[in-house]
């Protein structure tokens, strides 16, 4: 009898070594895929900060421009309004108000605009975090339409049903937008229009 256990417990303790060199075979064979996948995954998350700089210089560089277009078309209209009015030779001084004046002499961050909102919004799997985001890549200012074609294009998905934004209406997304204007983190210029309280820093 205890002959034939001695037997069955070699005989085990064989199977069980066998068992080992089998999956320390099989872990070798995978160990290069996962270390090429886990270096790939390193590269994508160094090429997803690359993309978040040059999406933030593409904004800043865009806020320049439109804040610059739009004080040079309220300069525009005002001096052709003015020459209709008075001596062609007469220069009249355009008179800008202060608060496009004070838009004229600013710049937008937008990885400023991503900190500076940490403390007033959630930013983990939230919709109105994905709207702020569609905002700050529009160079801080956006439309309605704006901030659809960056949750569609970004497949951000509503909470509720799980859906795409592809079938929503504007004025149901601007009322979800209309909330962070409530909660002072955007402004509303004019109807359909937002624009971020944070990112915007003066040019020197």
């Amino acid at each position: 009898m205890e002959a034939a256990e001695k037997i069955m417990s070699i005989a085990s303790n064989e199977r069980i070594q066998g068992l080992i060199i089998e999956a320390e075979n099989e872990l070798a064979k995978i160990q290069p895929e996962i270390a090429y996948l886990e270096e790939c995954q390193k590269k994508l998350v160094e090429l997803n900060e690359q993309k978040f700089k040059l999406n933030s210089l593409i904004a800043s560089l865009k806020s320049l421009v439109k804040n610059t277009d739009v004080n040079k078309s309220k300069r525009d209209k005002n001096e052709v309004g003015e020459n209709n009015i008075e001596d062609a030779e007469v220069k009249i001084a355009v008179n800008v108000s202060k608060e496009d004046d004070e838009n004229s002499r600013k710049i937008f961050l937008p990885d400023q605009a991503i900190s500076q909102v940490r403390n007033y919004l959630r930013t983990n799997n939230n919709l109105n975090y994905e709207i702020y985001k569609g905002i700050v890549f529009s160079s801080g200012q956006a439309t309605t339409a704006d901030i659809k074609h960056y949750l569609v294009e970004n497949k951000v998905k509503q909470p509720k049903s799980g859906k795409g934004f592809e079938d929503v209406e504007l004025k149901e997304i601007s009322s979800r937008v209309n909330y962070l204007v409530r909660k002072n983190i955007l402004t509303s210029p004019e109807p359909g229009v937002f624009r971020l309280v944070f990112g915007w820093c003066d040019i020197q």
